[in-house]
């Protein structure tokens, strides 16, 4: 089997199989890049869309392969309540399992909205572990909720039955500082990857190394798929510009484009 994307043998080795892409807008980013590669391997192939649980969980179904490839909306992992205080973010539990514990692949993704402050905060207090404060270090409060779903997997994922990955952080493209353009605001006119004679001057984010220390301490096999640093490097690859909804656009990432090499990424993880 040769190791580049082919998706004609990812439908028929995976036949039968629910994949489950679950976080926020950067696993919509890929979970949009492999339905686009998958159907491009086969476009007279019969194709159901539909929303699940009350829409919470959007699924594309490959009728001829009997292949789900779902998407479940989750900015945080854990959860947000609303309560007579507000909207309280607590580190320690994550109701939702229940949904993706019985899928055959699950991809999780968060980090995003963990720096979020002002109207695009999406809680207004944190429990970590009963204590109720207004806000805590974001980092910490970052590798608690990864400890959460840590532990979650240990304790409830079948991984004889359900494969567990983890994408990894995805890097935005706002302070040329990093890419030794200094002035640089954002990607706008970014037209060419990275090219220097060594690694990404600012070397990995903090979020990275949080991720990589939470999955060496999980008993369970857990794959991470780990795309921060040649992502770093395609500081052209964003809509920018090109987004007419949102404006400038340097988190996310065009399809097809940079998420088609994470796509590549999992299916050599998966079939390996």
């Amino acid at each position: 089997m040769n190791d580049r994307f082919n998706g004609e043998y990812f439908l028929k080795r995976f036949k039968g199989k629910k994949i489950m892409f679950i976080g926020d807008s950067l696993s919509l980013n890929i979970w949009q890049s492999l339905i686009c590669m998958l159907h491009a391997a086969v476009p007279n192939s019969r194709i159901i869309k539909q929303g699940l649980n009350n829409n919470t969980i959007s699924a594309v179904t490959f009728q001829d392969y009997k292949i789900s490839v779902m998407l479940f909306h989750s900015l945080y992992l854990v959860d947000v309540d609303e309560e007579r205080i507000g909207r309280v973010l607590k580190l320690n539990s994550m109701r939702n399992g229940d949904h993706w514990k019985n899928n055959d692949v699950l991809v999780f993704n968060t980090w995003l909205w963990w720096y979020r402050r002002g109207l695009k905060q999406q809680w207004d207090y944190v429990n970590d572990e009963g204590r109720i404060t207004k806000d805590i270090d974001r980092m910490t409060a970052f590798r608690t909720a990864l400890t959460t779903w840590a532990k979650w997997v240990d304790s409830d994922v079948d991984t004889n039955r359900t494969r567990v990955i983890f994408q990894g952080i995805s890097p935005s493209h706002y302070n040329g500082t990093e890419w030794n353009e200094p002035g640089v605001r954002n990607c706008f006119k970014e037209m060419e990857p990275f090219n220097g004679s060594s690694a990404y001057p600012v070397g990995l984010p903090e979020a990275a190394y949080v991720v990589k220390d939470v999955i060496s301490n999980i008993k369970k096999p857990v794959h991470l798929l780990d795309i921060t640093a040649l992502s770093q490097l395609r500081k052209d690859a964003h809509p920018s510009s090109y987004n007419a909804f949102k404006g400038m656009d340097c988190t996310h990432w065009c399809v097809a484009g940079l998420t088609d090499t994470w796509n590549q990424l999992l299916y050599a993880a998966l079939l390996s």
